[in-house]
């Protein structure tokens, strides 16, 4: 077969998480012997501190063919006039790239004469490619308008739904077929839209995962933001630093959550030395080689929860929040068989809360932390089931496996939301 990945964010973006895992998708469409190419353009999901021009030269592209110009000005064999920008072509991992040179990482920006050049672009691969199959992702406009120009040609779409606030059917209206990244995001847009998806969890890429295990000492919290607990975990920080000084914690920072700890009213953390900030790392390995014990106190429904996941593929036990897909990332609490602590969280804790829970309302996740710090036994039994449930959920022969055999089973005519 034939697949073809569309998307608005660049592909070989190291800090996009969504961009990242269906690079991989394709990757292993690949590998198992499918012909594969990929339509991107020069947007970073998060602010960088670097040109595209330095990026796209770290991926093997020539400086100077950046200043070229690409694309004809047709669509549907109808002539346009069309401001070009640059067009470069390159590979990630064998797949061929075309990636459109946009000019704003802004994607709100959104620039009509770009979208017509990457519709363009998108019909001359329809038909010197000639896909069975479009992958697409994100709500931009120009993709939708891909999938219909895919979907009028016979072509089959997939379209991926990695988050929330696609809660319009018309979204819908040019997709075969949908596919979530777990059981819980597929049960929001059943509920919501009426969306009939196929969960399937995203990939995991073990070797930016995998860490060594000598130098484990930490309670770690990563990406200290509201949604990700942060109000939670700065009351259970302060109990710990008061009542166990022993127990360091280390604060792993996002490119967005910078100076967060210290913006909180009521919490002095400076008096505790043993609370550690690390700046934004460059793969998840870098602090699970310092991580003992992971928090994912999480106030908002995560869609997936990978950190959890990466914390159980190396045997680190997950203390999480019961928001969202978290439980069953987990396959539950370790008391009924799962992989680390799953702890209630007040109700009143949501993403646009700004005060603290007190000491009573933490006192349960204080305990957990604690028992798995004192208690040798436990720690490694937790920590053995939470390695084997990683093996049997998100190894990479499982996961390429679940992704081969469902985008090579898709056909064109679904339906994704019935009328």
């Amino acid at each position: 077969m034939r697949f073809l990945l569309v998307n608005n964010h660049c592909i070989s973006d190291p800090t996009a998480g969504v961009t990242q895992s269906l690079r991989t998708i394709v990757e292993w469409l690949a590998d198992a012997g499918h012909a594969c190419q990929i339509l991107t353009t020069a947007r970073f999901e998060s602010p960088v501190t670097f040109t595209i021009e330095d990026h796209l030269e770290q991926q093997g592209v020539d400086r100077s063919l950046l200043a070229s110009k690409g694309g004809r000005a047709r669509r549907s064999g109808k002539k346009r006039r069309v401001a070009e920008r640059p067009v470069v072509h390159y590979t990630v991992k064998g797949v061929p790239v075309t990636l459109l040179l946009t000019r704003h990482n802004d994607e709100s920006r959104f620039d009509r004469a770009e979208a017509a050049q990457y519709l363009t672009l998108f019909d001359d691969l329809l038909d010197t490619f000639a896909p069975d199959q479009v992958i697409a992702c994100n709500g931009h406009p120009m993709i939708f308008a891909a999938m219909a120009e895919a979907r009028a040609r016979g072509v089959t779409t997939a379209y991926a739904v990695r988050g929330y606030g696609y809660y319009e059917r018309s979204y819908f209206e040019h997709v075969d077929h949908a596919f979530t990244c777990s059981q819980f995001l597929t049960d929001v847009y059943r509920e919501k839209v009426g969306l009939f998806s196929t969960p399937i969890e995203p990939p995991i890429d073990w070797s930016t995962v995998v860490a060594p295990s000598e130098s484990r000492g930490f309670v770690t919290f990563v990406n200290p933001s509201i949604h990700k607990g942060l109000y939670l975990f700065a009351r259970l920080a302060d109990m710990l630093g008061s009542r166990r000084p022993e127990i360091p914690i280390l604060v792993v920072q996002s490119g967005r959550s910078g100076g967060s700890l210290t913006a909180i009213p009521g919490v002095d953390f400076s008096k505790y030395p043993q609370i550690m900030a690390a700046p934004p790392v460059p793969t998840p390995a870098d602090y699970f080689a310092l991580t003992r014990i992971l928090l994912a106190p999480s106030v908002w429904d995560e869609p997936f929860g990978r950190v959890a996941a990466e914390a159980m593929i190396n045997a680190i036990p997950p203390i999480v929040s019961n928001r969202g897909s978290l439980p069953h990332v987990l396959r539950g609490d370790f008391s009924d068989g799962g992989g680390g602590r799953v702890l209630a969280i007040p109700d009143w804790l949501t993403v646009n809360t700004t005060r603290l829970p007190d000491e009573r309302e933490v006192e349960p996740w204080y305990d957990a932390v604690c028992a798995l710090w004192d208690d040798s036994a436990l720690y490694q039994a937790v920590s053995t089931r939470a390695r084997e449930i990683a093996h049997e959920r998100y190894s990479e022969d499982v996961s390429r496996r679940l992704h081969v055999d469902y985008f090579t089973s898709l056909r064109a005519g679904g339906r994704p939301i019935a009328n």
